[in-house]
């Protein structure tokens, strides 16, 4: 018992402190991270999208199969999905918002009440897709293939359909018809 006296009284105390840059390092670690998930190039026709457990803001989805998948009231604004697979996908009241769909493949799918504001649609596929009130505001649809679409009360205010094709596409009621910007183009690649 001596011994083990003696060896605390004849050690001396050693002090460990962190500097101040190290504290701050720490700190930064709790605050909210922007992160974008890459799910490019996936299969993704398998998993069960849940709104609210999984954000998909930003997220680059480029080249990605999402055919058939249940996307509905799911956040997408400013996703890359460029190239995506998106045929027969649900879609219904979806924030695409800011988001890239040049050359996806939306053929089929269901996009009732989706924000399209500001999208990039171009060359993109969207024949037989229901789009009714769907919001299409300032997109970009250069050279989309709207064929069989339904556009009914959809708002495409200043949105730009250059080269667009629209055969057999219901258009009742659309909203900012007088607002579309149209001029020719070449929509050959």
């Amino acid at each position: 018992m001596k011994g083990f006296i003696f060896l605390i009284l004849a050690c001396p105390a050693i002090a460990i402190a962190a500097n101040q840059q190290d504290l701050e390092k720490l700190k930064k670690i709790d605050e909210p991270q922007v992160l974008q998930m890459d799910l490019s190039n996936t299969d993704l026709r398998a998993y069960l999208f849940a709104p609210g457990k999984i954000d998909l803001q930003k997220a680059n989805l480029s080249h990605s199969n999402l055919s058939g998948v249940e996307l509905s009231k799911m956040n997408l604004g400013g996703a890359d999905l460029s190239y995506a697979d998106l045929s027969n996908a649900r879609l219904n009241q979806v924030n695409l918002a800011d988001s890239n769909l040049d050359h996806a493949n939306l053929t089929g799918a269901q996009m009732q009440q989706t924000d399209l504001s500001r999208a990039n649609l171009n060359f993109a596929n969207l024949s037989q897709t229901n789009l009714q009130q769907a919001i299409l505001t300032k997109a970009n649809l250069n050279c989309a293939n709207l064929n069989q679409a339904d556009l009914s009360k959809a708002d495409f205010a200043e949105a730009n359909i250059s080269g667009a094709t629209f055969v057999n596409t219901l258009t009742s009621n659309m909203i900012g018809y007088e607002t579309i910007i149209e001029t020719r183009v070449k929509c050959s690649e």
